[in-house]
């Protein structure tokens, strides 16, 4: 059977327009142009992106509803008015929140089929979804007059489209579940505390029962009176388990599918802290002459560091660590789960000083333009560089937000050094440095958790832990042995016995906050 060709134009609009219309892609005014003759029967029409759908909300006309639209701004998630085949008092039973009523309804109530209005609900009198006028059962819906939207949960009184829409920037940007771990470039601040945990110093007393005759070590620097005397100040005393700030850089450079090489800068930390103990009577005696016992007499103890008003001790330490890694990623089979190996050459440097000060007078008279002193200070570099492998691991708890754990550790060549100098008034000054080459081992452990704002930009914070063990301290260089300054003019003996002790360790706990941005 031939079809005319004026109803083959019709049935070929008709068609395009049902099949338009079933995806929801085509509004009203487009339907009526494209009806006239005005479009071309190969325009694209707005429609939702891929992956993404349309949602019942939106109202936009006389007392009425459209089919599917994406987006809603009006109030409470609908527009109060709509046009496509909406009437004065109702929708079609394919609309949505009609101004009284959805479905093919007016005032009195809905069908099983329809949405909220303001007078009229889904299913249930004037509630919606089975809801009365005093409460809420289901989430997108109110009981009061059948405002849609009103509730997001059983019992809330918030507007659950309102709060949506308040909270909906600061959604997580996503990809899928299926995104892969990557950024460009890290910058943000890095707060570490130093663990007290060093030794004592290394004191003049000589432990004779024992085949090497070691020296003891202690903590006890100086006291009021001869010894034993009271305690006056301990190296204990001293705290660096403080929070200081730095900074952490990180820049990737992709050089395959999934492998990628990592460059890493953190440091700028630096610890300082001080105690003195200052005393009306010059009755102040130091670790240098155990504490006025040796030498002993009338005039205890050595002029210079003591028969003191004040002594005071310091401690500084700052650490920088930089470096190099080459990344190989994977992913799980459920894409949830993630991570990559790493292998690089890693250089940290430990800088440390201790200082002790002492304030006397000649006389012990405390006359200021007679004052005896005396200044010493040990520093210690060490300058680690070395292999080290590492892995982490990650879970993608939603698109957008995920947790990580992350360890490297590495054996490493430590450059130690020792460099203690002293500066009194009866030694116009005097140095003695050391040097060590020995095995360093250190550890890093972070647990990190990261939130994707947009394409490019995403917050990343973490809980820092670093271990690094057979490096040189400055309070356990200490090395207050044979300070006889009151013979012969000389500050250091000739039973000095040297030394430098890479033995000690140092442990660094914090956290880190900052961005990562990706192009």
């Amino acid at each position: 059977m031939r079809v005319p060709t004026e109803r083959k134009t019709w049935l070929i609009r008709c068609l395009a327009l049902a099949a338009s219309l079933g995806i929801g892609a085509m509004n009203a005014a487009d339907a009526q142009q494209y009806l006239a003759g005005e479009l071309p029967s190969s325009v694209a029409f707005p429609g939702p992106a891929p992956m993404e759908y349309g949602s019942p909300q939106d109202c936009d006309g006389a007392y009425g509803c459209d089919s599917y639209i994406a987006s809603s701004p009006g109030l409470f998630g609908f527009r109060w008015l709509g046009d496509n085949g909406c009437g004065a008092e109702g929708c079609r039973s394919s609309g949505s929140d009609g101004f009284l009523g959805g479905g093919p309804c007016g005032i009195g109530g809905c069908p099983q089929g329809g949405r909220c209005g303001v007078f009229g609900c889904g299913s249930g009198g004037r509630g919606c979804s089975g809801c009365g006028p005093a409460s809420c059962l289901s989430a997108g819906c109110a009981g009061a007059m059948g405002l849609c939207g009103l509730c997001s949960s059983p019992g809330s009184l918030l507007p659950g489209h309102l709060v949506q829409r308040m909270l909906g920037p600061l959604a997580p940007y996503s990809e899928g579940t299926g995104s892969q771990r990557w950024f460009d470039v890290y910058a943000g601040t890095i707060a570490l505390a130093r663990n007290n945990g060093f030794g004592g110093i290394s004191s003049p007393v000589q432990d004779l029962a024992q085949t090497t005759a070691v020296f003891e070590e202690t903590h006890l620097i100086s006291t009021i009176g001869t010894g034993p005397g009271t305690p006056a100040l301990y190296s204990s005393d001293l705290d660096l388990d403080k929070l200081r700030y730095g900074l952490e850089l990180i820049g990737n450079i992709q050089t395959g599918p999934g492998t990628n090489v990592e460059v890493r800068y953190f440091g700028l930390n630096k610890w300082s802290d001080s105690r003195s103990v200052r005393r009306n009577s010059p009755d102040l005696f130091s670790v240098f002459s155990e504490y006025g016992t040796n030498p002993g007499g009338v005039d205890p103890g050595f002029d210079d560091t003591d028969r003191s008003f004040i002594h005071t001790i310091s401690y500084d330490s700052k650490i920088d660590n930089g470096e190099v890694n080459f990344r190989r990623r994977w992913m799980a089979y459920n894409s949830m789960l993630q991570g990559s190996w790493l292998g690089g050459i890693r250089y940290l440097r430990l800088n440390e000083k201790f200082g002790f000060a002492a304030v006397g007078s000649q006389d012990n008279t405390f006359t200021f333009d007679q004052l005896r002193f005396f200044n010493m200070d040990t520093k210690t570099n060490n300058d680690l560089v070395g292999f080290q492998i590492g892995a982490d691991v990650w879970l993608g708890l939603i698109p957008g937000i995920s947790l990580g754990n992350e360890v490297k550790a590495g054996v490493y060549n430590n450059w130690a050094k020792v460099d203690t100098s002293v500066v009194a008034n009866s030694v116009p000054g005097a140095r003695e440095v050391l040097r060590k080459e020995s095995a360093a081992f250190l550890v890093e452990y972070s647990a990190q958790a990261v939130y994707r704002l947009t394409y490019a930009w995403t917050i990343r914070g973490a809980y820092n832990l670093v271990y690094v063990d057979e490096v040189a301290l400055a309070p356990e260089n200490f090395n207050a042995r044979d300070m006889s300054n009151a013979l012969n003019n000389s500050v250091f003996g000739i039973n000095r016995f040297p030394f430098i002790d890479a033995d000690g360790h140092a442990f660094y706990k914090g956290y880190s906050v900052g961005a990562e941005f990706l192009w």
